[in-house]
């Protein structure tokens, strides 16, 4: 049994995501090893984030599941229904939900897939894309960063690095937001059948893709993890489709956020955007504290497994226990980073970011996440030197916490 603690926070809810900065300030200096309404330990503290990232012995990747109150994670007979423990299933064969030797074989197909095309070969194409998204942008003069702009970009760029055809690019994305719906406590029975629904059909997709490209391989990633596994070792197809989806969330749905919000962020604080204008070898530095600062899930990021009995900080932790690490919360904590709430392009020498995690899960997306960033930050400072910023007090979309709803800006004529 866990007890109750007196902070009893609801880590799903709406008011706690469009502005959680207070309340994971609480949780780090009043329970920062903190046992959540929702069935799972929450850990706000830098150290403690780190320790359990690269501690794959006592923290398992393997199952890990989402506490106990997400009907998916449940194993109790009743709780789930035959698509529900279908899934289940299918998201235990993803390679970020396991340990050795499994995890290893299949990062090292997909970063071996991955080499085949580099990144870099991409540039002359993200470029033209980022300049005709800004085009389209220019001729309205006003425009939001996150619709016009930022969800474009790593949605178009992943889905063709993936081999997603044009005309089925939106349907796939709109999929993959519906089913975030199975990733928090349920909130409806009607966004949970939607969730389902829109799981089911990505599998499907994703199954005949994959069929279509055995069958006639094309210059996509799907082809290049085929090609790998023939010459280094074997995915069955459920390892296969997983991979695809987590590389489509790792170089996707992530980096839409991250973009929007940044510049935003860097508007927000005009002289630093006139800095970073004036010298761009401060654009690295800028993404690396965009990241720290503003990661876009704040509370409930990464998941754990106990696997042996343990305390930590005067909490028993029990094997079999879920552990979430909050990776934006330990990017946060005064004894890591100083002035943690500033925003602060020009920090020196700070602590490694958790952004992208650490140790053997750290994400395979972070080269393609800067590149994309560094040259949409370039082309609009390029562009817009003095883009005005419309919207000072933005917030959370209500479908979708993890980013903004508007970011509108002005082109100066």
């Amino acid at each position: 049994m866990h007890l109750a603690t007196a902070l009893d926070i609801d880590l799903y809810d709406y008011d706690f995501a469009n502005d959680p900065v207070a309340v994971l300030a609480r949780l780090r200096a009043e329970d920062p090893v903190h046992w959540s309404r929702h069935g799972f330990w929450f850990l706000t503290r830098y150290d403690d984030c780190a320790m359990v990232l690269k501690d794959a012995a006592r923290f398992s990747s393997a199952a890990a599941g989402w506490g106990g109150d997400n009907p998916l994670a449940r194993k109790d007979g009743g709780a789930q229904s035959k698509t529900e423990a279908g899934l289940s299933r299918n998201l235990s064969q993803s390679f970020n939900q396991m340990d050795a030797p499994d995890h290893t074989r299949i990062r090292s197909l997909v970063v071996s897939a991955f080499a085949r095309r580099s990144i870099e070969d991409r540039r002359a194409r993200v470029v033209a894309l980022i300049d005709e998204l800004l085009d389209a942008a220019a001729a309205k003069g006003r425009f939001d960063l996150v619709t016009d702009f930022a969800f474009h970009v790593p949605i178009i760029v992943a889905s063709e690095i993936i081999g997603i055809a044009p005309e089925d690019r939106a349907q796939f994305r709109d999929a993959f937001a519906a089913s975030d719906a199975l990733m928090a406590p349920k909130r409806s029975e009607e966004s949970w059948a939607a969730g389902l629904e829109a799981a089911r059909w990505i599998g499907r997709y994703i199954r005949t893709l994959i069929a279509e490209r055995r069958a006639n391989p094309r210059a996509d990633l799907i082809s290049d993890l085929i090609a790998a596994e023939d010459e280094h070792g074997k995915l069955n197809e459920a390892e296969l489709a997983s991979a695809v989806s987590t590389i489509y969330v790792a170089a996707g749905t992530t980096t839409e956020r991250f973009i929007s919000s940044g510049i935003y962020l860097l508007l927000a604080h005009p002289e630093q955007w006139r800095a970073l204008v004036a010298d761009r070898s401060l654009v690295g530095p800028a993404i690396d504290e965009i990241l720290r600062f503003h990661h876009p899930l704040q509370s409930t990021s990464t998941n754990r497994r106990v696997t042996q009995d343990m305390v930590l900080r005067g909490k028993q932790l029990r094997a079999g226990d879920t552990v979430r690490v909050g990776l934006g919360a330990g990017n946060r904590d005064p004894e890591a980073f100083t002035d943690p709430d500033r925003f602060d392009i020009f920090r020196a020498s700070p602590a490694p970011f958790l952004s992208f995690g650490m140790g053997r899960h750290f994400c395979i997306g972070s080269t393609l996440v800067r590149f994309e960033g560094e040259l949409a930050l370039n082309a609009v400072a390029d562009r817009w030197p003095d883009l005005k910023l419309v919207t000072t007090a933005p917030v959370k979309d209500p479908a979708r916490h993890d980013r903004y709803l508007e970011l509108l800006v002005e082109v100066p004529r």
